[in-house]
């Protein structure tokens, strides 16, 4: 599955949330295109989405006001979406995205294996997947024409965030 060659696609090295300091979030090519800020605070670890330019986009960091694992992404004071992680899950869906907008956004797959896919409204918006790069420790981002890029970024380094709480590494 891939999106339209209007799609945007970045490689995010996997080891994101196992450093301390700053990471890089290139483009397809190679370049780099986003900064992320590893921004360490007593009760919680914020990371910022940064341009190229050093200007901060979003804000990712864990809320502890609610019972489940909950990530909140801001743009300066605002939450503009809202990540929940299932209390059960069978099958299906992990997480509950909500923006701030009202869109509800599903991920769907393997996102451990970084093999998965984030829909809204049933149309695939973000698509993360080993398969396109061949950077060992990497995997590739591809962003459907018209999704916020710095956002949808934003979403993939939250479950990130939660893995590495999860132990799943």
């Amino acid at each position: 599955m891939s999106f339209a060659p209007t799609s945007q696609t970045y490689v995010l090295n996997q080891k994101l949330v196992s450093v301390g300091g700053d990471l890089w979030i290139d483009d397809a090519t190679g370049n780099h295109a986003f900064l992320v800020d590893g921004k360490a605070l007593a009760l919680r670890r914020t990371l910022v989405l940064q341009d190229l330019n050093a200007n901060p986009l979003y804000q990712i960091n864990q809320s502890l006001a609610h019972l489940r694992k909950t990530f909140e992404i801001k743009q300066g004071d605002q939450i503009v979406a809202t990540i929940q992680k299932a209390l059960v899950s069978f099958f299906g869906d992990n997480f509950t995205i909500t923006a701030s907008n009202g869109d509800q956004l599903a991920v769907t797959g393997d996102w451990i294996a970084r093999e998965f896919h984030v829909t809204r409204s049933g149309q695939d918006v973000i698509l993360v997947s080993r398969k396109l790069v061949s950077l060992h420790g990497g995997y590739g981002i591809q962003i459907a024409p018209g999704f916020d890029i710095p956002l949808a970024l934003a979403i993939v380094i939250a479950l990130e965030q939660i893995e590495l709480q999860e132990g799943h590494r």
